[in-house]
């Protein structure tokens, strides 16, 4: 892996809200469209899309630049000028170890938090659905889910653990009080969605509605929680009888809009927007009766509820070093594989020309006497490429792909031009 075959580009809530992040959060079918185009620059590439970043991992093989790939696939696709500022770019040795620290919760809004775990893994899933995943940015997301686990079974960040929509009922509880009178509408039925639900079902909410867009996976959810379900084309009603909305789909454009809200006799209404993109009209949050929260606004909340996981953060940072290490192996032997075929190949290639030749000289020979003489010729290619197969393939040494090519007198390709 050369310096600069692995990149990074992404967003993340540290450095750019979510009004920022949503411009570069690829939509389902903008995300295959992505992926037709990468396909033609890049040898491999990874979008990790959450709530609080969106990050393109991309590969490429030989001398080119991933960064500058990433970022010629990004400005085809968005029109990044506006967010450029807000880029936070890595390569090299800094990919994995920011992928790490991302799948083992220490480098999430909220600390040690479990489901970017999964996301990472569903992430590295869908390039390998598309067909475009590189055995190097593959063995780099396997290590990070690796190091993942090993965080929340090793250590006590698990124990811990809170996850975005957990800080949110909190938040809704310190500005509301109990639950045990208010009617909740929870939009969306993914993953925050069930467990918006989980945690609403313990804390005793008293009306608890379901709305999605796929009404018969909102009565599956509300059957679960003894709840209502409601289709998309009744939101206005649900909303209207809510004390309390969270929103938390995968949508392309605004759920909940000023039509939507109707006329509440001065009885407020808070709405928490889980999604990004956003769900929720920014505009709603001017109206008399509606408090909006928004991702963003957890921020404070989620900071008081870090001190008891961050005791384990130190921990965690071992064991991302250790696996670090392990990646360090895994990567220079998957490297060098190709090249020892190369070797192996160009050897062959040799050996047959020269015995060739050499029995073309001799002229007719005894069939035994033939297969003598190729048997000698394989064992003493065989004998000579060993301790250099094996010096490449486990032994300790700085040799880059490109000069084990100049060495051997390999020919160097770049698979993307």
């Amino acid at each position: 892996m050369t310096d600069h075959s692995i990149g990074l580009i992404g967003l993340h809530y540290k450095a750019a809200p979510v009004a920022i992040r949503e411009t570069l959060t690829p939509l389902p079918k903008h995300k295959q469209n992505l992926f037709a185009e990468a396909k033609a620059t890049l040898d491999g590439l990874v979008i990790l899309s959450t709530c609080n970043r969106v990050e393109y991992y991309g590969h490429v093989r030989g001398e080119s630049s991933a960064t500058d790939r990433l970022l010629s696939l990004l400005n085809q696709s968005f029109d990044i000028t506006p967010v450029e500022h807000y880029f936070h770019i890595k390569q090299s040795h800094e990919v994995p170890q920011h992928l790490m620290r991302v799948a083992c919760g220490i480098d999430s809004m909220v600390l040690g938090e479990s489901q970017i775990l999964g996301q990472v893994q569903e992430s590295l899933q869908y390039s390998e659905t598309a067909s475009l995943i590189s055995p190097e940015l593959s063995t780099i997301f396997k290590s990070a889910v690796k190091a993942g686990k090993r965080a929340r079974k090793d250590t006590d960040l698990g124990k811990y653990s809170v996850s975005i929509v957990s800080v949110a009922i909190e938040r809704i509880m310190v500005e509301l009080g109990s639950l045990h009178d208010l009617h909740v509408v929870v939009i969306g039925t993914g993953k925050m969605g069930q467990l918006a639900s989980k945690i609403l079902q313990k804390k005793a909410t008293a009306q608890l509605t379901f709305v999605n867009r796929n009404h018969q996976h909102a009565q599956a959810l509300a059957v679960d929680a003894c709840a209502q379900a409601v289709p998309i084309e009744e939101l206005r009603e649900a909303v209207s009888d809510a004390d309390v909305v969270i929103s938390a789909t995968d949508a392309p454009h605004i759920i909940l809009g000023p039509e939507h809200i109707a006329s509440r006799n001065h009885r407020p209404l808070l709405l928490v927007d889980l999604a990004v993109p956003r769900d929720v009209d920014p505009f709603l949050a001017e109206l008399a009766d509606v408090t909006l929260l928004s991702i963003d606004h957890l921020n404070h909340d989620i900071a008081q509820s870090r001190a008891a996981r961050q005791a384990e953060v130190p921990s965690v940072e071992i064991i991302i070093e250790n696996e670090l290490e392990l990646l360090d192996q895994r990567l220079q032997k998957l490297s060098v594989e190709p090249l020892i075929t190369e070797l192996r190949q160009k050897a062959e290639s040799i050996r047959q020309s020269e015995f060739d030749r050499i029995i073309e000289e001799l002229g007719p020979l005894h069939p035994d006497m033939t297969k003598k003489l190729e048997s000698f010729s394989n064992s003493l290619v065989n004998k000579l490429l060993h301790e250099p197969t094996l010096h490449l393939r486990y032994g300790d040494h700085e040799l880059s792909p490109e000069s084990i090519h100049h060495l051997f007198g390999l020919q160097e390709t770049d698979s993307k031009k």
